[in-house]
């Protein structure tokens, strides 16, 4: 490989907390410099209240990670009282990425900047129902969306055979989800004196058994939620199973199954799933092919170049659906695929051919 024509600093901006990706990537330091980039992080509360590090070249590449410390602090804090992924979270994340854009471009506004992925791109796609709307006009297969507001009219739906997953719509990491079919009603959420109740944690959010509670489901119509036909998964060895798909630059890079008990609601890893590569032996490789295009093509619909994203496999082993879209994936174990290195070989191999223009668009070409 070349070298790079000129001199990059990649600026990753990220909190201590995210121990999952920012600080897995930031352990690359040592081989970032040796790809022949300067290497400068910092952490958002600094970057916004403070002078960003002395950044001594003309060319920026900016890593966006999730800004932890901040959404613990001002938006899912521990005297928040409404339900977990409502509007209110949502327009606090869309605030603040739009104070992160405008800080970036003031104070570098002497430098040409590309954005791994753009702020606005960061908040946007918080928003489940913006990337459904996408989705169905690019045909994109995923699980058919439902506008329901009554009770009745959900039992009978489910008196008649559905069911339905009820996600809240600007939520994240399998929290706030709920289950119906007409025999079977599970929830992680609490509900308890006639409220909703949120966890203020990622983890431990166990599902409840509220089989025909109609006063848990009429509350929960009237929040912020996602209704969605329930896709039921392949069973391997009796365990239900999806595939985490991170796209960098619209190459997948890697594939990393996940599974659960089939009696089990979710495949999060934060909600009890765990990852298990071996299951990639099992499944036809034309599947796995077309879950890799489906993949690529989804980062392109999207504006994306780095997202994981959840691919669900139909029972008939078949049909493939899209569940999720996360613009902030976690990292795999580094013993397992080393992500981050893999990253920077892209970056310079990209910085090198010209193909990342830094410029006010931010393309690829």
């Amino acid at each position: 490989m070349g070298k790079i024509k000129e001199r990059i600093t990649i600026l990753t901006i990220g909190d201590r907390s995210d121990y999952d990706s920012h600080r897995k990537l930031h352990k690359e330091k040592f081989f970032i410099g040796q790809s022949g980039f300067d290497y400068i992080t910092t952490n958002y509360d600094r970057f916004l209240y403070k002078d960003l590090p002395e950044i001594k070249t003309r060319k920026v590449l900016i890593f966006l990670f999730f800004p932890f410390d901040h959404w613990n602090k001002s938006i899912e804090n521990r005297h928040y009282k409404g339900t977990y992924g409502n509007r209110t979270f949502f327009k606090k994340f869309l605030h603040f990425w739009f104070i992160v854009e405008k800080k970036l471009k003031s104070s570098l506004r002497s430098r040409e900047l590309f954005f791994i992925n753009q702020p606005a791109l960061c908040a946007l796609y918080r928003d489940k129902g913006e990337i459904a709307r996408k989705f169905l006009r690019a045909k994109i297969p995923n699980p058919k969306q439902r506008k329901i507001l009554q009770v009745k009219h959900m039992t009978d739906l489910l008196r008649n055979g559905h069911e339905f997953f009820l996600k809240p719509r600007y939520g994240s990491m399998g929290k706030g989800i709920t289950f119906l079919s007409w025999e079977n009603w599970k929830t992680n959420f609490v509900f308890k004196n006639n409220k909703i109740i949120s966890r203020r944690s990622d983890r431990g959010w166990k599902f409840r058994d509220i089989t025909g509670n109609a006063r848990f489901l009429g509350k929960l119509l009237k929040e912020d939620i996602l209704i969605e036909d329930a896709v039921k998964s392949v069973l391997l060895k009796d365990m239900k199973i999806d595939m985490r798909v991170y796209v960098f630059f619209n190459k997948v890079i890697y594939v990393y199954p996940r599974k659960n008990k089939k009696d089990n609601i979710t495949t999060n890893i934060s909600q009890g799933a765990k990852g298990d590569p071996t299951v990639l032996e099992k499944i036809p490789k034309t599947l796995i092919k077309k879950i890799k295009k489906t993949a690529q093509r989804v980062s392109k619909i999207l504006g994306l170049n780095w997202v994981g994203m959840d691919i669900m496999i139909d029972q008939n082993l078949k049909d493939i659906y899209v569940i999720d879209v996360n613009v902030f994936p976690g990292f795999p174990k580094r013993r397992t695929f080393n992500m981050s290195k893999y990253m920077m070989k892209e970056i310079k191999k990209l910085t090198t051919n010209g193909r990342i223009r830094f410029d006010k668009n931010f393309k690829v070409v």
